[in-house]
């Protein structure tokens, strides 16, 4: 056998340690705090809405349990985070709506 299938199969026999593939998952991470600044172009604003609209509407009747919906303000605030902040804008009044529902 060539050494390069001896290799694969010694990894295969011998795992890597599982902390070395996945980064530790804090639980309860706090989320991040949306800060919309500076001019807000209304294009982005309306593709921010658009894309958390379709993550809501996505998720269906779910939503209107309240674990759904915490999950779904959580990963729409991590989103929102990361992007522009004309995105972060629109991705906003989508959470806002969220938080407000019954």
């Amino acid at each position: 056998m060539n050494s390069l299938a001896q290799q694969a199969l010694d990894r295969a026999r011998h795992p890597a340690p599982a902390s070395k593939l996945l980064p530790p998952i804090v639980a309860n991470e706090p989320l991040p705090e949306l800060v919309i600044t500076g001019p807000i172009n209304r294009v982005m604003e309306l593709e921010g809405k658009r894309y958390a609209l379709e993550v809501v509407r996505a998720l269906g009747a779910a939503i209107r349990r309240e674990p759904v919906r915490t999950k779904a303000i959580a990963d729409l605030t991590r989103y929102a985070a990361q992007r522009p902040a004309s995105v972060a804008s629109g991705v906003k009044i989508v959470i806002d709506l969220l938080k407000g529902a019954p």
